[in-house]
């Protein structure tokens, strides 16, 4: 059992970085938009992005009508306000914001390329300013999209952008490897099985960074992230998580085990002040009812190790 908690955390990753503590039954809803790709090659990229991320988040709420995907010519500056104050409206625990696409700066706004008129910073402002949930995150995942960074940003919002500035024009690879990580558990780097868009955000730049040395090019985009203390919030499930998404039971033992994680993490904020023979005396009980309930975990998915 103690083997298997390895999966899950292990000690070394524990002592300097946080547990996870976001509750992944809350009831998250949202909107994903592919812009204008300019070429059939960028107009199958983004859909295909778009496709990806939306699956990804069903796993946190599979309701049918939870998350507004739009794409292709359907996409309207009209349809895009309209889908952000429909989810909105459903007054759910998490909404999630996310373009696809290319960006641009016209000399006062920055505008994400749609069909028809575009979309502006302006109009962005004002859809948001409608969204009254606890936690909410906007993606934008363009070029020029840094210069959204600061006006985007506020309590409870953590922010995404493709870029630092809204200096950086060219097409941006940021939006491949984030829907990458989502679609994915290359990013889960607890191996919790539960994506938070702080290690979807550290992944997909990581790549970006690598991409660029790879092609001994000097790097057009570098992405950002404004998180208010909210690196802990979801995008996915993965794994056996994934498939127990309306497991009650599994959804009471994941309740125990983020408990579990709080008292770790209020342990790690006192480390410093406690002697190291006190500390691990406390650690130890810890770890092993983790292990313990994530056994329990285990059985109620079906989880194997092959």
């Amino acid at each position: 059992m103690i083997k298997r908690c390895i999966k899950f955390l292990s000690i070394a990753a524990l002592l300097s970085s946080s547990i996870i503590i976001q509750p992944v039954h809350a009831t998250t809803t949202g909107v994903i938009v592919s812009g204008i790709g300019g070429n059939v090659e960028y107009e199958n990229a983004f859909e295909l992005q778009g496709q990806t991320i939306l699956d990804g988040l069903k796993t946190l709420n599979p309701d049918d009508d939870a998350f507004s995907l739009l794409t292709g010519p359907t996409v309207s500056r009209d349809a895009v306000m309209s889908a952000i104050q429909l989810q909105a409206d459903k007054q759910q625990q998490t909404f999630i914001l996310v373009l696809l696409g290319h960006g641009a700066i016209d000399g006062r706004n920055w505008r994400f390329n749609i069909p028809g008129d575009d979309l502006s910073d302006e109009d962005l402002v004002a859809a948001m300013a409608g969204v009254d949930v606890p936690d909410q995150l906007v993606v934008v995942a363009t070029s020029a999209s840094g210069a959204l960074l600061d006006t985007l940003s506020q309590p409870g919002r953590v922010v995404v952008t493709a870029t630092k500035s809204g200096g950086e024009l060219n097409a941006s690879r940021f939006g491949e490897y984030f829907a990458e990580a989502i679609g994915s558990d290359v990013a889960d780097v607890d191996r919790n099985e539960i994506l938070t868009i702080g290690e979807a955000w550290r992944y997909a730049n990581e790549q970006v960074v690598n991409y660029y040395e790879d092609q001994n090019l000097l790097a057009s985009e570098h992405a950002r992230i404004k998180v208010n203390d909210q690196a802990d919030l979801a995008v996915s499930r993965l794994g056996a998580l994934r498939l127990a998404i309306d497991n009650p039971e599994v959804a009471m033992l994941l309740e125990q085990r983020l408990e579990l994680e709080k008292q770790f993490n209020t342990l790690r904020d006192q480390k410093a002040s406690l002697g190291f023979d006190e500390f691990y005396e406390k650690l130890e009980p810890i770890l092993l009812d983790i292990a313990t309930l994530q056994q329990q975990i285990d059985d109620a998915t079906g989880w194997e190790p092959n």
